[in-house]
């Protein structure tokens, strides 16, 4: 059995993400945990937030991935992490020991995380194997 953290935000259901999820090779018993970080959706769309909607927005999400990944039979679990997917991660390793790390962005251009180096922060951090897919998902609507 593998234990697999998976850390997106609006990405967290996309087809390629959920793709290399079923490409693990003891997908069906492996262990997920899913960290949502509740990134400020004004980062994009330069319209006005609140750290509520980004919640709100973050837990449908990660509701989605969980009940999809339940519906496949595998055991999974996940949380609403920190606005920055680094201290999601590290929060996140405090209850759960995972064997990989998957970490979900949109393209570069379009990706907070890859301009700020997050995905090559996190391999630098936590000593676990990182695997980043790129996700294509359209943009949500400002809340």
């Amino acid at each position: 059995m593998t234990k697999v953290l998976i850390v997106a935000n609006e990405t967290v259901g996309a087809d390629e993400l959920m793709a290399e999820v079923r490409r693990l090779p003891d997908f069906a018993t492996s262990e997920f945990f899913v960290a949502v970080p509740a990134r400020p959706l004004h980062e994009v769309h330069g319209s006005v937030w609140t750290q509520d909607g980004a919640q709100e927005a973050a837990q449908s999400r990660l509701d989605s991935t969980l009940q999809i990944l339940d519906r496949e039979g595998c055991s999974a679990r996940g949380e609403i992490g920190d606005t920055s997917p680094v201290n999601a991660v590290r929060d996140a390793l405090l209850d759960f020991d995972p064997d990989l790390i998957i970490v979900s962005t949109h393209p570069e251009g379009r990706s907070t995380w890859l301009r700020r180096g997050d995905v090559d922060k996190i391999r630098a951090k936590f000593g676990k194997p990182v695997v980043h897919i790129v996700s294509h998902v359209r943009e949500e609507a400002p809340r």
